[in-house]
Formats: structure tokens, C-alpha cells, sequence
């Protein structure tokens, strides 16, 4: 490990944008690295704040030592305590003097602060390891952004997932530890979710999945987005693929294509998710709150449909597209209860105007669960007259 990786001002890759941000007052300074596509290696650069911008000055990596503005120095750290002392000449016009080191916020961690175990699946864009962070022995999700061998863009990527993970906390919202860019491959850790996606419990288990389980299920997600669009959040890609389980609380999981925007605009020729996606998104190419409604509606037919199929299984894209756009809608699922069924249709109506928001759905579905929750447990106690065991077994059935 080189030794500007060990110092707490060193913040990697850390993209230009983000480090502006970081500098706020004049003399403000810390070490990044920029990739060289030429040289296909990074380069190491001080970034201090000067007169309101951003000064950038090459540091040269040698055998013996770090070369800046053509004078050596042993170590990083005599570096930088001499050009605390004596001005950095920049082309002969302007005097820098480093005042503040500017550390590593809570968020950027290094690779050193955690242990891969092995590969458990895919995300958008990436690669999905269990991993351990190693300060408290928590095990994490680590997602390493895949972009076919582009560094740069992978780089990109992950600073938006991570600048809108940041920003949230929520139970029914995959928690966000922090990102890696000390060097490649650049990384997000995230919560672990133990018990897999909802997708693969429906799939593995519909058959033992209760009515009030799905419908506490879409009431979690339902909780979880109306969190996301309070703090100006679009997903736009909601599905039973994207909310992960540790144990019976669901979590909205895959920020990579999720902003902090009101309305963001897509590129049309790009591969989008068809089978969730609104039919005034083909026509605008924007996305809102209310295409993330439309989503949540095919996530509910999701819920009950039983066994689970994807939407419009036996469809090509193409076809989705045409037949939404044209007014179709998804049959309901045999099991799906009339209300359940009722607020899905809201959800997907073609008008987005009219589709409720997050948080009038949130209170629906809440309402229905009420109302379903209290009529299992009323048969519970009259079955439980008759055997307490059969009532144990039931609820335990039920509940799963």
C-alpha cells in the first residue's frame, strides 16, 4: 500500500464535483487520484481550494519519494508539512499555502475496512458479494460496479448510487454503509439482507405465502418509497427483484438507477425495464413519482400472483410496450383480493394524474391489512376453542 493510501485527507477516486464540495474555504486541500486514459494508470493530484475554484497540482510518484513543482520529497507527509510552511508556486503566477486537511467523511471507507466472502448474485450494473466490515464484524452487501472495464464511468455510476444512498434512513430502505475508491475495484457496502429478495420467496414459497403476509409485504414497500418521493426521491425501478428481506421486513434495495430529482429525464434508446415502465414515459421520456407508482402497481400483481411469473411472461418487450401504450393492463391474479385489485388498478391508470401517491397508498394498504389481519385472528380464536395446538400450527402457517 502506497503511503498517501494511509493518510486520513487521501480520498482515492473521488470524482472532481464531489471534491469541489469538500473544499469550502481557501487553503482548503486533500489528495485524490485521476485516471489517465492515455497512460491507462492514475495520476496522484492535490486539490486545494483558491479564490473560490479548485486548484489541481500534479504530484509525481517516484522510487524515491513524491516530486511536486519540481522539488523531492522523501515521504507524503514532509510534502505537505513544508508547503504547510512555504507557498507552492503554480506557473510562476499564483502562491498556494495548505491550511486545512480535509478527511475522509463517514462514508468513504477503504478496501482495508472489509473482507469479500463470495459472489451471492447481480444488481443493476454490478456484481453483489457478502462481505464483513471488519470495525464491528457486520456483515454487508459489497457491490462492485461493473462497466466493461471503463473506469471512469464506473466511477460515475457508483458516485450516483452512493450520493443518494447517503442521504436516506429508513427501516423499509436498504441501509448504506459507504463507498471504496481508494483504488479499483470501486465498491458500495450496503446492509445485508439474509433472506434473499422478495422475488425469490414468491418463487420458492407462494404456495405457503398467506394473503396477509403479501399484503403486509406491499404495505412495506408501499412505507419505503413514500419515504424515498418525501425526500424527492424517484427509484425507477421498483419491483419484487429490487426489495430484499431480513426476515419479515422488506427493504427497498438497487439505487443504481434511482435520483434526487423531481422528474428526471431517460435516453429512450437505452435498455429500460418494459415490463414495469409507464406508458407516458415512452411518449416524454420522463420519469416521476407517478411512473414509480405504475411500477408499484405491476409489483402488486407480482405479490399474488401465484406461482409467480414475471409480468407479461410470455410477451417480447416490444409487444409490452405497443399493448400498454394502447391501454392493456395485466389480468388479476386469481388469489388477489377485490381491494387489493382495486388499488392496484388506481396505480396503473393510464392518466398519471390519478394514480395515488405513495403515501395515499401507504394508507389504503394499511387499511386493508387492518381489516385482513383482524379477521385471521378472529378465526384463530375460535380455532383456538377447539385445539390450542391447531391454533399454534395455523399461525405459525400464516405468518411465514
Amino acid at each position: 500500500m502506497s503511503e498517501e493510501n494511509t493518510l486520513p485527507y487521501f480520498h482515492g477516486a473521488l470524482l472532481d464535483d464531489d471534491v469541489d464540495k469538500l473544499l469550502e474555504s481557501n487553503g482548503d486541500f486533500l489528495l485524490q487520484t485521476k485516471f489517465e486514459q492515455s497512460k491507462k494508470k492514475n495520476k496522484l493530484v492535490l486539490a486545494i481550494k483558491h479564490d473560490h475554484r479548485t486548484i489541481r497540482v500534479p504530484i509525481l510518484r517516484l522510487e524515491k519519494g513524491y516530486r511536486i513543482s519540481g522539488r523531492l520529497f522523501p515521504t507524503m507527509n514532509t510534502l505537505i508539512k513544508y508547503y504547510q510552511e512555504h507557498n507552492i508556486e503554480i506557473n510562476g503566477t499564483e502562491s498556494l499555502l495548505l491550511k486545512r486537511p480535509i478527511k475522509k467523511g463517514k462514508f468513504q471507507l477503504n478496501h482495508s475496512d472489509i473482507k469479500i466472502i463470495k459472489k451471492i448474485g447481480y444488481g443493476a450494473y454490478g456484481t453483489v458479494y457478502k462481505g464483513v466490515l471488519l470495525k464491528n464484524l457486520c456483515t454487508v452487501a459489497v457491490k462492485r460496479i461493473d462497466c466493461a472495464d471503463k473506469s471512469e464511468q464506473a466511477l460515475i455510476d457508483l458516485m450516483k448510487e452512493a450520493r443518494v444512498m447517503q442521504l436516506y434512513d429508513h427501516i423499509n430502505v436498504v441501509k448504506f454503509y459507504g463507498f471504496i475508491v481508494d483504488r479499483e475495484p470501486f465498491l458500495l457496502v450496503m446492509e445485508y439482507c439474509k433472506d434473499g429478495s422478495v422475488e425469490d420467496k414468491l418463487k420458492q414459497y407462494g404456495y405457503q405465502l398467506s394473503i396477509e403476509s403479501r399484503i403486509d409485504m406491499a404495505c412495506q414497500i408501499a412505507r419505503g418509497l413514500e419515504y424515498l418521493h418525501l425526500k424527492g426521491c424517484i427509484h425507477r425501478d421498483i419491483a419484487t427483484r429490487n426489495c430484499l428481506l431480513s426476515g419479515t421486513i422488506v427493504k427497498l434495495a438497487d439505487f443504481g438507477m434511482c435520483r434526487a430529482t423531481l422528474v428526471y429525464k431517460i435516453d429512450l434508446s437505452k435498455p429500460q425495464n418494459v415490463r414495469w415502465l409507464a406508458p407516458e414515459v415512452w411518449r416524454s421520456g420522463e420519469t416521476r413519482f407517478c411512473t414509480d407508482m405504475f411500477a408499484f402497481a405491476i409489483t402488486l400483481w407480482e405479490l399474488f400472483t401465484i406461482p409467480y411469473t414475471h409480468p407479461y411472461s410470455t410477451w417480447k418487450a416490444y409487444k409490452v410496450k405497443e399493448k400498454v401504450m394502447a391501454g392493456y393492463r395485466l389480468p388479476s391474479p386469481n388469489d388477489m383480493p377485490e381491494s387489493m385489485i382495486t388499488i392496484m388498478r388506481r396505480c396503473w391508470d393510464h392518466d398519471p394524474s390519478k394514480r395515488p401517491t405513495a403515501k395515499q397508498a401507504r394508507e389504503y394498504l394499511e387499511e386493508i391489512y387492518q381489516v385482513f389481519f383482524s379477521n385471521f385472528i378472529n378465526q384463530l380464536i375460535l380455532i383456538s376453542k377447539n385445539s390450542s395446538l391447531h391454533f399454534i400450527s395455523i399461525l405459525e402457517f400464516r405468518c411465514c
